[in-house]
């Protein structure tokens, strides 16, 4: 069939679009692959550059991620989010715009610092729109509250799922195999001392049988006379 009024069409697609109304075929909606159309992997880094890392403060979790949009079409990212076994209030770093601004940083105490340029993290570059073929990487950069239970050992690997949302509600998501560093506080705790408060003990009084009644002093008299005595 011909189009005899293109402008229209245009107008009209243009339109639908603002309404957000979808008009991609449904196989580029959610996208053939598992993931949405999506690419999501944990890029191969240093030790140090992918880590769970505990601080006196908070827990930090750096995560060396890759996206990309394989498919046409676009995936809008509203939101993404981090699973974490021990902690359901993790939260994206927020960039230093007071004292460093341009740095994203756990900690400002030397050494080490743990900063991180702003143009290697992805915090603030994370919702956005991804068409075919745009990549988003290299750093994820979150922080949480609380503390890994014991039972997870220094340098153990932990599984910690980053997963984002998109605008057909699907989530795509990855799993992080990140190393645990305990951190160095817990070597400087004060160890508790073994015996109990100072009053945690009452004092012990002798029953009244087992008193020893108090010997009487002799007077100046008794003591003359005992001396003629002898």
């Amino acid at each position: 069939m011909a189009i005899h009024r293109p402008g229209r069409l245009v107008e009209d697609w243009h339109e639908l679009e603002d309404a957000d109304i979808p008009l991609e075929p449904l196989e580029f909606r959610v996208g053939i692959k598992p993931n949405a159309g999506l690419t999501i992997r944990q890029m191969p880094t240093a030790y140090s550059e992918a880590v769970i890392r505990e601080f006196g403060h908070c827990v930090a979790y750096v995560m060396p991620l890759f996206i990309r949009r394989d498919e046409p079409a676009k995936t809008i990212v509203r939101d993404c989010k981090l699973h974490v076994p021990w902690d359901d209030s993790v939260e994206w770093l927020d960039e230093d715009k007071k004292i460093n601004r341009g740095w994203y940083a756990f900690s400002r105490v030397y050494p080490p610092k743990h900063e991180y340029a702003r143009d290697t993290v992805l915090n603030h570059r994370m919702k956005c729109i991804l068409s075919l073929g745009d990549i988003r990487d290299p750093h994820q950069h979150a922080v949480g509250k609380v503390r890994p239970p014991e039972t997870y050992r220094n340098g153990e690997i932990i599984p910690i799922r980053f997963s984002i949302l998109d605008q057909w509600d699907c989530e795509p998501s990855v799993t992080f195999q990140l190393p645990l560093v305990r951190g160095h506080h817990r070597a400087n705790e004060i160890r508790r001392s073994k015996r109990g408060p100072l009053l945690s003990r009452p004092d012990y009084i002798a029953p009244v049988e087992e008193r020893e009644a108090p010997k009487r002093t002799k007077s100046a008299k008794e003591e003359k006379q005992s001396h003629i005595k002898k």
